[in-house]
């Protein structure tokens, strides 16, 4: 008896260690993913910043939550 007890708490345990390395294996390719969206409707084309919520377009950015637009800098020829 005493050894199906401990047969059983060490199966309990492996499985609870697979579990959290999948969570974290899950977590991690999410994480990856969702910084930057690529959105495109018919003519317009543009890259979201999920986590700071600026827009680049064209060569300019826009901070969708302050309204504070931003062009290249491009040197002078």
């Amino acid at each position: 008896m005493d050894t199906l007890k401990t047969l059983v708490d060490m199966l309990f345990k492996i499985a609870l260690i697979v579990a959290v390395a999948a969570f974290l294996r899950i977590y991690d390719q999410k994480r990856d993913i969702g910084r930057y969206a690529y959105i495109s409707t018919g003519d317009l084309e543009y890259v979201v910043d999920t986590t700071t919520g600026v827009i680049y377009q064209g060569g300019f950015s826009m901070n969708h939550l302050t309204g504070e637009e931003r062009t290249q800098n491009k040197p002078g020829k």
